[in-house]
């Protein structure tokens, strides 16, 4: 006898047909129902019939009805294959016939397409669809879409073969359970219950046909045989199916209607009645229904999490009697796991994680992937990371920003010889500690690599040595012991789920690493095509896990959420691209593909039109579920800046409860517990009386407090002291650092905080290169008979110094081009002939000019040719550095002295720079030197004749096709034009550079011109001399006062101190919040001399 039980959503139908079962005559009486209500379902089994009426009662899904039934037909015991292991034979099964295959031939070398292909595999066997009739359909309908249908009934037959050779497919279980049925008889004497499918595959149809054949069955449906909606269509369609397997069993159908109503609110009652009736009534006033949308998904989280709270606080809400769901709950599962941490709401997800995301399949898969891959950096520390690899997190650290600054990979990780190279880059000396540092990071390389070399170079390339030698990697590296240790301290620390959880995937890594020796055997892998593949094997896994508590809110996907009874359910996710869902089916086969196979009688899933009709099912028996409270709700953004609209589901329940006005989230949400409200004690006072009064959150409420109204602070004088020292080192760099930004200096000097950056030549390290090629050079001419002028008259001799000073540099700062990249080889080949453009303008120009150098690369400082320059106010500046070159001329007893400064790039002199305190260095050198520098160039009076800035780079033009070479030449010229300020004398400028008309070097535009902006007369000087005394002393005293402010100088969004800055991940600037930019506007020369004065002025008080 096969009963139907047609029911309504909303029925305690379980109630129903347990307590059938329980005044039942049989011996024994199952209740089947899906697997993931097994647990449930147990549950209210002993709490309906007790103790005495359960023993005779069992709940089983499928697979358990299989355990039941082998143990008397037996084969529960013969191994079979798990997740990873059917990923594994289907691979061994795509490469015996891969040379059959035409579509899939050169997909079938590629691991990632398995998956699709064991879904439609997996679909075909559920359907009853064998391979050689998946085959033959691909013969008959020929072309493109026959030769795929056919490959895969190729795949499929060869798949097929294998299992029965080894281990079975556990797909395959129900085929034999249905064989075992038959042959015992099992069900005999048994009365069967069949709750909470929607439908049947053929292959569960067939173990159904053998338990109607043998017992009485009752299966119950959600449907109105009365309701003409689309909504109960697939029930029908499964009562239908049922009713003809009862006919071929020659078993008689009856047909009855359950009405068992929930005791539930009249208002979703209506609901559930109206919801998708041709003509929904609406009901009267507020209802249980309430409709919520929020700016963004945490926001939505975050309203729900509040309203959960205050039902269990004001309304005597369990939080067991309450559930939270969406149609794909993926995108939400990590924010209602933090959010409602947050809150203090506990709840248990009903989902499986991303297994390959824990730390101990992570190292494995990162560690195959090293070790196959050439040893790049992401997967090197993706398994370093997992702190399970044998190093510390300090070891790790300094590893990684050694590697990452000289971009190491592949042999660099296996050579022989030791690393050698600086842990700041190029062209630096080695000091002791970064000596052993790079000999202790050399030592934590080789322990890295040893185990990763072995497994890389074992010579065994079948599955199974891949399987052996990955395994010996894992003793190797002291896996099993780390993960027992860790298990335990997890414990200790009362993370029991977590240490759990750890157990689980060593059993899943050690399963799989059986089945790879079994089922890949002697097959012929490269370790990556292994690495790919075992990582997809692994990734087939679930880690799941039972409630830890009784009290928790459930929280999962909505339809794994339909057999529960809840008070009050929160269906998140409620837009129109979520409800309803129009995923695709998973698998190779399209829709398609199964008309054309329907068309053949080859009956496969639901295709587009069905699985519309099962989704309209979904919502109402989602929105049938709690039997006081519906919220519903969406997000109006996806957090990512794109819009969202609301659902169809979204908009019917405001058509049916027009008097329940639409909820909109806001921030109060947040005052529900003390985490989120604690967020808000600074802006509100009402906030952070209430949590001083609560116990435990008074201060910290009173620390966010006085956030809210911080500045970065201040450094204590002893601060100042322990960070800078009693006389701070101050270079001419570090000062433009300090009056850009306090807070920058602050993380550079006072913290000693470095980017991480890659060993290459930026513009510092081309600088220096430059610089060092320029010295040698002139200082090679200087030697020479004529000076540096007789340069000018020998290319051929500039240019054999300036690849002796090349060579030279390759050789000391780089170590030679051995190990270089060949994209750097050919960078540093553009620098030399960079090095050689500058060397031959710089010679040009002394050679039509009087001034001669008298110093290159002259040193301020303890030491050096000339003392440091010093400054004191609260704390001694000591300022230090070197000048690229002094020129000077004698005149009537005057030494006239400039300084020159090599600018490699585009950077120059600047009015509003100056004014600002920064870009100061070469006129405080010529200043100083003009104190102190008869030491030097004897007792003639020293007169400052200006400072020059010389373009150290290639010169680049616009160019335009009408441009002669001519032309070409002159805008070439212009761009090597030096610049900043010269002395306003006609004989001084006579001496600098000799012409017959306008200048090709100085930075004025002709002979005796007095207005150029360039152009300064000694009066002038002077007062920026004082002017410069001033910036220094102001940089002293706000560093005495331990200044540390974000306050960065704003010229535009092009050019500010922010731009570039190395520390915006640390600063989080936010002016107005404490923090502040210091806007600066460009000056012309006349107003840059206006400032002085009124500057001059306020110093003198007036």
């Amino acid at each position: 006898m096969l009963t139907i039980l047609f029911h309504r959503a909303g029925q305690d139908v379980r109630g129903e047909l347990l307590e059938r079962m329980g005044r039942s005559g049989a011996a024994r009486r199952l209740l089947l129902v899906p697997e993931q209500y097994s647990h449930d379902t147990e549950r209210a089994l002993c709490a309906v019939l007790g103790n005495a009426g359960a023993s005779r009662c069992e709940v089983l899904s499928f697979t358990r009805l299989w355990a039941r039934v082998a143990d008397v037909a037996g084969g529960g015991a013969a191994p079979a294959l798990d997740a990873g292991g059917r990923v594994l034979l289907l691979y061994r099964a795509m490469r015996q016939v891969e040379q059959m295959l035409t579509s899939y031939k050169a997909a079938s070398r590629k691991p990632a397409f398995l998956t699709g292909l064991l879904a439609s595999i997996d679909e075909c066997r559920s359907y009853a669809v064998t391979p050689e009739a998946l085959a033959g359909a691909g013969e008959a309908l020929g072309g493109p879409q026959g030769e795929k249908l056919r490959d895969i009934g190729l795949i499929y037959a060869a798949y097929e073969t294998l299992a029965a050779q080894g281990r079975a497919d556990p797909r395959s279980r129900l085929d034999r359970l249905a064989q075992a049925l038959r042959d015992t008889g099992w069900a005999k004497g048994k009365e069967i219950w069949v709750w909470g499918f929607t439908d049947f595959t053929p292959q569960e149809g067939e173990v159904l046909g053998q338990l109607m054949a043998q017992a009485p069955v009752t299966a119950a449906l959600t449907c109105d045989p009365g309701d003409p909606s689309d909504i109960f269509d697939p029930a029908r369609r499964t009562a239908a199916y049922l009713a003809r397997l009862a006919q071929r069993e020659g078993v008689a159908v009856e047909r009855h209607t359950v009405l068992r109503p929930l005791e539930r609110s009249d208002s979703l009652v209506h609901l559930e009645e109206q919801l998708f009736a041709q003509a929904p009534q609406s009901w009267p006033g507020e209802g249980g229904v309430v409709r919520l949308s929020a700016p963004d998904p945490r926001r939505e989280v975050e309203q729900a999490a509040a309203e959960i709270l205050r039902l269990a606080r004001e309304e005597g809400y369990r939080f067991r009697d309450i559930a939270v769901c969406a149609r794909d709950f993926a995108p939400y599962e990590g924010l209602v796991d933090s959010v409602f941490r947050q809150y203090g709401v506990p709840v248990f997800l009903s989902t499986m994680t991303d297994v390959l995301q824990k730390p101990v399949l992570a190292l494995v898969t990162a560690a195959l992937a090293a070790a196959a891959g050439g040893y790049p950096y992401e997967e090197v520390f993706r398994y370093l990371k997992t702190d399970l690899a044998g190093i510390s997190r300090a070891e790790r650290d300094e590893l990684e920003n050694y590697v990452l600054t000289w971009d190491l990979k592949g042999s660099a990780w296996t050579r022989k010889k030791p690393w050698d190279m600086h842990p700041e880059g190029y062209g630096l000396d080695f000091s002791q500690e970064d000596t052993a540092l790079v000999e202790r990071l050399d030592g934590i390389r080789r322990r890295v690599a040893s185990p990763l070399e072995k497994l890389r170079k074992n010579p065994d390339h079948t599955g199974r040595g891949h399987a052996l030698a990955l395994y010996q990697f894992l003793e190797d590296i002291d896996l099993p012991r780390r993960l027992v240790e860790r298990s335990a301290a997890l414990e200790e620390r009362g993370e029991l789920k977590t240490a759990a959880e750890y157990r689980q995937l060593w059993d899943i890594l050690a399963g799989a690493l059986e089945q790879c020796a079994l089922l890949l055997a002697d097959m012929e892998l490269e370790l990556e095509e292994f690495s790919r593949l075992f990582s997809l094997a692994l990734s087939q896994y679930d880690v799941g896990a039972i409630p830890v508590s009784l009290d928790q809110v459930a929280a999962g996907d909505a339809p794994r959420m339909a057999g529960r009874t809840v008070k009050a359910l929160f269906l998140l996710g409620a837009d129109s691209l979520s409800i309803p869902s129009c995923a695709a089916a998973p698998g190779v086969l399209t829709d398609l593909d199964r008309e054309a196979l329907a068309g053949l009688e080859l009956q496969l899933a639901p295709r587009q039109g069905d699985k519309l009709q099962r989704e309209l099912t979904i919502a109402y028996e989602t929105c049938a579920l709690p039997t006081r409270r519906l919220y519903v709700s969406y997000a109006r953004s996806d957090g990512a800046g794109g819009d969202r609209a609301p659902s169809f589901l979204y908009q019917r329940l405001g058509a049916i409860f027009p008097d329940c006005p639409e909820v909109r989230a806001g921030e109060g949400c947040r005052l529900a517990a003390p985490g989120p409200a604690l967020e808000l004690a600074g802006e509100r006072e009402d906030v952070y009386q209430a949590l001083s009064a609560l116990p435990g959150w008074g201060e910290r409420a009173q620390r966010i407090r006085q956030a809210a109204h911080w500045s970065r602070g201040r450094l204590s004088p002893a601060g100042v002291k322990a960070l800078y020292g009693g006389t701070v080192p101050m270079s001419a760099t570090r000062l433009d650092l300090y009056q850009s930004c306090h807070f920058s200096h602050f993380m550079r000097f006072g913290l000693e905080a470095k980017p991480r950056q890659r060993a290459k030549f930026r513009p510092s390290d081309y600088g220096t290169f430059i610089h060092a090629v320029l010295e040698e050079v002139l200082g090679q001419g200087l030697s020479l008979s004529g000076g540096a002028k007789a340069l000018a008259d020998d290319p051929v001799l500039r240019h054999t110094l300036t690849v002796q000073a090349v060579d030279q540099y390759e050789a000391e700062a780089l170590s030679g081009m051995e190990e270089e990249t060949a994209r750097f080889r050919y960078t540093f080949q553009r620098m030399k002939q960079t090095a050689q453009t500058v060397v031959d303008s710089v010679c040009e120009e002394l050679a039509v000019s009087d001034f001669t150098p008298a110093y290159l690369e002259l040193g301020f400082g303890r030491g050096q040719s000339m003392p440091p320059l010093e400054v004191e106010k609260g704390v001694r500046l000591r300022l230090t550095g070197f000048v690229d070159r002094v020129d000077n001329w004698v005149k009537d007893g005057k030494r006239y002295l400039r300084v020159v400064d090599y600018k490699t790039g585009r950077k120059s002199f600047d009015f509003s720079d100056v004014a600002d305190g920064r870009g100061l260095q070469m006129l405080l050198y010529l200043f100083a030197l003009r104190r102190e520098g008869q030491t030097l160039f004897g007792p003639e009076e020293l007169v400052p004749a200006g400072v020059l800035y010389v373009p150290a780079r290639s010169p680049i033009i616009n160019g335009e096709r009408a441009m002669t070479d001519a032309d070409i030449a002159s805008a070439r010229q212009r761009e090597l034009r030096r610049k900043g300020l010269v002395l306003d004398q006609e004989e001084v400028l006579a001496a600098m550079e000799h012409t017959d008309g306008g200048y090709r070097y100085l930075p004025i535009s002709a002979v005796g011109r007095g207005k150029d902006d360039y152009l300064v007369s000694l009066e002038q000087l002077d007062q920026l001399d004082d002017y410069l005394d001033r910036v220094l002393e102001g940089a002293a005293e706000q560093l005495s006062l331990g200044n540390i402010d974000a306050d960065p100088y704003w010229h535009d969004k092009e050019k500010n101190a922010c731009r570039y800055c190395d520390y915006a991940a640390a600063c989080h600037f936010e002016e107005g919040c404490g923090d502040k930019v210091r806007r600066r506007k460009a000056l012309s020369a006349g107003e840059f001399w206006e400032l002085l004065k009124e500057k001059e002025g306020e110093e003198h008080g007036h």
